[in-house]
């Protein structure tokens, strides 16, 4: 609903005076006020509340005192009940100090004025009490319009999807200055935008709004159309002073430079109680924050697709690295009681396990735990892998400790070759075990993780060598890696593993720690290896709990079964 003026109410018992005061209102502040009579108290308090019902303010009241019935300081007095803001001013050439100070004390009356009146100085005084209504009305709706603002600016900030942006924002427009039409142009294709909108407000009481979004390319045409509208509307604006069509730029911050324009088209009614300049501000003010938004959207899908772009090729990574993993079938053929728990913390791991058969003779089997989890352990699993099958497959080795010494040598030359000569922080631990299928004989080495025998009940940690692959270079001259031989028992259970089950931590306490890993393991022994995967992750997620999983997950486990034929362990 368009903004009314609001209303100077002259009220006396003489009908001549009402048109005389009604003209002189007119005359002297029409252009912002109505004027309404009313021949007594009791009438002017019914035109009161038709003002009311019709949504117009009451700003003055100009009223006799000295009226049948109802007096002037008694109608003052009801009217300030209904229309507390309005101003009071008491016409008499009979008021007692009384009635003056009944109508100053209970109705705020603001000026009394006596009769005969100079008209220069009634109107004067009709004047002031109506510049001090606009001002006072003008003060709190600024005020609510700062807060509007405010929060209109915080939406606008909150928002990512580049259609519903310019929706709030034409919203926040309707909101603040309103408007009959409104237009965005947007052209910058260095950030992906190319935006033609335009906003037609259908329902100016309820705010409703069409607002309709070209794409160019879909609709050349409109898109043209709406394009050259804005050029004239920039044109007209630089040309002449037009009240009801503002136009401001659409600028960045870095840089000021302009994306586009905003064209807004205003009713031809003033809108009195706002300046230009206080419309315009607002308009610039609303504008700035969808700058800011827009640049905030356009970054944000570039960091969308960067986003995506790097979970493919993360995904991509991981079917690499999955297709580096022994196939389980395999595995099983050798090991036919042997089960493997593999939980990477991210979508690639840090963690693998390796597996070859070499001359038809040897089997080997390695739980290796790389630096890191994710990307870069992934990365650093591969180099491991591919000096694993290196050393075993190229190169022939069979002894466990000269294959890890390979190993080392194989990461370690890889790294430093990219590292240019850098101190090397990355490497690996692992531990790795051969059988011999004709002898049924077991070797083990590990480079920092040991392996876990279980012989008659009894559970023996074979430890590993004090250092892990690519490790400080002043061990690997001093610290060379250990061969065990071992001698096992059918039925005999072997166990390898990360450091990753031990470190998860849970709500209770900061981590698992060997000690109760080794404790679950005992449990786990006393199962079928067909139990054993689903039991040690079950206790895994009762310990972590809510909690994070903290590092990447490896457990293998098998059963010695016999010797002298491959498909026998």
């Amino acid at each position: 609903m368009p903004y009314r003026k609001p209303v100077v109410l002259c009220v006396d018992d003489e009908k001549i005076i009402l048109d005389s005061l009604q003209e002189q209102v007119l005359a002297r502040v029409g252009d912002r006020f109505e004027c309404e009579v009313a021949q007594g108290g009791e009438e002017g308090l019914e035109v009161i509340e038709e003002l009311r019902a019709g949504g117009q303010d009451v700003a003055v009241i100009i009223s006799d005192q000295l009226m049948p019935g109802m007096k002037g300081d008694e109608f003052l007095i009801a009217a300030h009940k209904v229309v507390p803001d309005a101003y009071k001013i008491l016409l008499t050439g009979q008021a007692t100090l009384d009635a003056v100070r009944n109508a100053i004390n209970h109705a705020r009356l603001y000026r009394y004025v006596m009769k005969p009146w100079r008209e220069d100085d009634l109107m004067l005084t009709v004047e002031e009490a109506a510049e001090a209504y606009l001002q006072k009305i003008r003060l709190q709706l600024y005020t609510r319009l700062l807060r509007d603002i405010n929060n209109l600016t915080q939406k606008l900030s909150g928002e990512r999807e580049l259609n519903r942006l310019i929706e709030k924002y034409f919203e926040s427009l309707a909101e603040t200055i309103g408007f009959t039409s409104a237009k965005i142009l947007v052209e910058y294709p260095q950030q992906g935008l190319n935006i033609q909108a335009i906003a037609n407000t259908l329902n100016s009481y309820a705010k409703k709004l069409q607002v309709e979004l070209y794409d160019a390319y879909v609709y050349p045409d409109k898109a043209k159309q709406l394009r050259e509208e804005v050029q004239q509307a920039i044109e007209q604006a630089m040309l002449e002073e037009v009240s009801n069509l503002l136009v401001t730029p659409i600028r960045l911050q870095q840089g000021a430079r302009d994306l586009g324009y905003v064209v807004v088209e205003r009713s031809e009614a003033v809108d009195f109680l706002r300046e230009q300049r206080e419309i315009q501000n607002t308009l610039q003010t609303l504008t700035s924050q969808l700058a800011i938004s827009l640049e905030n959207v356009a970054l944000y899908h570039t960091i969308l697709e960067q986003k995506k772009e790097l979970e493919d090729s993360i995904v991509y990574a991981r079917r690499i690295q999955r297709a580096l993993l022994p196939n389980d079938e395999i595995i099983r053929y050798y090991l036919p009681e042997s089960f493997i728990l593999y939980l990477p913390k991210a979508v690639v791991s840090g963690d693998f396990y390796w597996f070859a058969e070499q001359e038809g003779r040897y089997i080997y089997l390695a739980a290796v735990d790389c630096t890191g989890h994710g990307v870069p352990g992934a990365f650093m699993s591969v180099l491991v892998s591919n000096a694993l099958s290196y050393a075993v497959s190229e190169m022939g080795v069979s002894d466990v400790a000269g294959i890890l010494q390979v190993v080392d040598m194989q990461v370690r030359e890889k790294l430093q070759r990219q590292t240019q000569g850098e101190v090397i922080q990355d490497g690996a631990e692992m531990g790795l075990v051969q059988l011999d299928l004709q002898t049924g004989e077991l070797f083990y080495a590990g480079a920092k993780r040991p392996l876990l025998w279980y012989t008659g009940g009894q559970r023996q940690e074979i430890a590993a060598t004090p250092r892990a692959i690519a490790d400080d270079p002043d061990l690997f001259r001093e610290v060379p890696f250990k061969s065990h031989r071992l001698a096992p028992q059918p039925g005999d259970v072997f166990y390898l593993f990360s450091d990753g089950y031990a470190d998860q931590e849970s709500a209770e306490r900061p981590r698992m720690g060997t000690r109760r890993f080794y404790e679950l393991l005992d449990e786990a022994s006393r199962l079928p290896l067909t139990q054993q995967a689903a039991f040690l992750e079950q206790r895994f997620r009762d310990w972590r709990g809510s909690l994070p999983q903290t590092d990447d997950v490896l457990v293998l486990g098998f059963r010695y079964t016999s010797k002298g034929t491959s498909v026998a362990l």
